[in-house]
């Protein structure tokens, strides 16, 4: 296995996923995607509010008092790629040392431009017009147009600033009043490109540029966010954890639009009251949900049993975190990295829960998930809370059977080896 580990295809994977983890744009996109946590946890609580009411019989759906809960959810998830858009900006210009904020709010102005295009109607009674910007692409629906806006829009205004094609202003005048010059030439020539580019797709196709964008990029995706293209994701994602590189971020910039799409839809499904619908995407939440990455919550508990002394400190540190789905002590303390043993349980037990639980949700016995809950949680939290449905608290069930399944033998077989060289020395 360590031949394997050290032949050239494996470090080529490896240094594909470096590369990845270390791009600055990918960084910016996975640092955006967690700043707006916040947002859409606050969304998700007035939205479970709404609907634990609503089930209990206290409010009605569609009634005045259910829509007023659940206005804090439709301004976070109905505008999340308005927010997506600034996060990443940010992210990307503080990771190139450029004015930050200043990035954030023009790549907001820019998806505007290029994604909610000004329209005029007639209303019903026919003699009058409202004015106003059409919001249709601002939820998750624009969010790969969102990710693109920012990450161009900062790094075509860097290539001015790089090679100073900007307006420079005396050290006399004050330094809001130098960034603001400063960054007037790149928004203007970025302004020109979104509106030539939203306007030109309007012209020739009749289509909203973030809606073409979606669908251009939902083609290569649609084999990627498959049932086989997610097993293959999470089979990368695991892989690059075994030999050093945070697996889970090198993927996320492919899931996370697919992702919170899926959630939009049946959050819109659910309030419509139309059945909600499973996405292959959902599985690759299996990965970590029971435990960690890994689903190492079984590995922790059978190692407080073991003789190895190294393994018993080992899962006595990291049961606690486990439990709350953080398994950093469990993966480093093993180690689980570049050993070879554990490597293929942690590899393989995620893949063999998606299938099992990929026939659940085909039989109608996991409900899809509606509501979204991103903040790291105790096991079997998530599951209720994205779907409050008490069977999909068998998803982290079904994940640590196969788990201690899994890992079992290949656990004894590593505890034989350090019980050996533990008892070699103490003699």
């Amino acid at each position: 296995m360590t031949k394997i580990y050290e032949s050239k295809p494996m470090q080529l994977i490896k240094r594909f996923g470096e590369k990845v983890v270390a791009n600055k744009g990918i960084q910016a996109i996975s640092a955006g995607m967690m700043m707006t946590m916040g947002v859409i946890l606050l969304g998700a609580v007035f939205q479970l509010l709404a609907v634990f009411l609503e089930m209990f019989g206290v409010i009605e759906q569609g009634g005045t008092l259910y829509n007023t809960l659940l206005a804090p959810h439709k301004v976070s998830m109905g505008f999340i790629s308005l927010y997506v858009a600034f996060t990443i900006a940010y992210s990307y210009a503080k990771s190139l040392k450029m004015q930050a904020v200043t990035a954030g709010l023009n790549s907001v102005l820019l998806f505007f431009i290029s994604s909610a295009p000004v329209k005029t109607v007639t209303l019903t009674d026919g003699a009058s017009t409202f004015t106003g910007l059409d919001v249709m692409a601002l939820d998750a629906k624009g969010m790969f147009m969102a990710i693109i806006v920012a990450l161009t829009s900062v790094k075509l205004t860097h290539f001015f600033e790089k090679h100073n094609l900007v307006i420079k202003m005396p050290d006399a005048v004050p330094q809001f009043l130098q960034d603001t010059f400063k960054s007037l030439i790149p928004l203007v020539v970025n302004a020109a490109i979104w509106t030539l580019l939203g306007a030109g797709c309007a012209a020739l196709t009749n289509t909203a540029l973030p809606v073409l964008v979606t669908g251009l990029l939902g083609m290569p995706l649609a084999a990627l966010t498959s049932v086989p293209g997610i097993i293959i994701i999470v089979l990368i994602a695991g892989l690059l954890w075994t030999m050093g590189v945070h697996g889970t971020v090198a993927v996320y910039a492919a899931i996370a639009a697919p992702l919170m799409q899926y959630y939009a839809t049946n959050a819109v499904n659910h309030e419509t009251g139309v059945a909600l619908v499973f996405m292959p995407i959902a599985l690759f939440g299996i990965i970590n949900c029971c435990g960690g990455t890994g689903n190492t919550l079984a590995l922790c508990v059978m190692g407080l049993f073991s003789k190895s002394e190294q393994v018993k400190a080992v899962s006595k540190a990291a049961i606690v975190p486990g439990i709350f789905n953080i398994n950093e002590p469990a993966i480093f303390g093993f180690p689980i990295m570049y050993n070879p043993i554990l490597a293929i349980p942690f590899i393989l037990n995620p893949i063999i829960t998606m299938l099992i639980c990929w026939a659940g949700y085909a039989v109608g016995l996991f409900k899809p998930a509606f509501i979204s809950v991103t903040a790291t949680l105790p096991v079997g939290f998530a599951q209720y809370l994205t779907t409050l449905s008490p069977l999909n608290i068998l998803i982290p069930v079904i994940a640590f059977v196969v788990a201690f399944v899994t890992y079992y033998p290949f656990f004894k077989a590593y505890e034989k080896t350090l019980i050996e060289k533990e008892t070699k020395g103490e003699a």
